[in-house]
């Protein structure tokens, strides 16, 4: 009795001794050695590629945190607009009523003051256009958030610029984000871009 043979392979159909494979040849090549495929790997890969391909990531942060990562850095930016231009009406809006700004000063100690009263203090980050942006680093919490930002202004002359890190406590009232407290940071002069 003789086995039969596959026309481009030179292995017999019996040389497999598990009843559910066969050998199939790979390419025209009778030179190629067979590969064996397991007749049940076939349709489970068919059903796993299936079932991948319809997988979706779930997204498990809040409803409201990507609109509210979006809205930061634009209230802390109108903050320092408003800041920079002396803008009371537009600082009571970026601000709650009872917020407060811790301050460091050049001579003498820190003082803790209201914020309204900020927009009357002699200070570069309102003077000659306000402070600009440099980057900021913010965490949110919930209905809290911080954000480190680092801000740079000139000198009266023009001839130097400095910098500081002001460190920006906001809070999630009435569906918008207000500034709650600011710890404004020491001004050093610049030393980089």
């Amino acid at each position: 009795m003789t086995a039969a043979r596959t026309p481009n392979c030179s292995r017999p159909w019996r040389a497999c001794r598990e009843p559910r494979q066969r050998p199939t040849c790979i390419g025209t090549n009778s030179r190629q050695l067979p590969r064996v495929i397991s007749r049940s790997v076939v349709p489970r890969m068919l059903i796993a590629t299936l079932g991948l391909g319809s997988c979706r990531f779930q997204d498990l942060t809040p409803g409201n945190a990507r609109h509210d990562e979006a809205m930061l850095p634009r209230v802390v930016n109108a903050f320092y607009q408003a800041l920079g231009n002396r803008d009371r009406s537009a600082l009571e809006r970026t601000t709650l009523s009872a917020s407060t700004a811790l301050m460091t000063t050049d001579r003498g100690p820190i003082v803790l003051v209201p914020m309204r009263t900020v927009t009357d203090v002699p200070e570069r980050r309102n003077q000659g256009g306000g402070a600009r942006i440099i980057r900021t680093e913010l965490h949110t919490d919930g209905d809290v958030a911080t954000d480190r930002v680092s801000v740079a202004a000139k000198s009266p002359d023009g001839r130097r610029e400095y910098e500081a890190s002001d460190m920006i406590t906001l809070a999630h009232r009435a569906g918008r984000w207000q500034v709650a407290h600011v710890m404004f940071g020491p001004w050093r002069i610049r030393s980089g871009p």
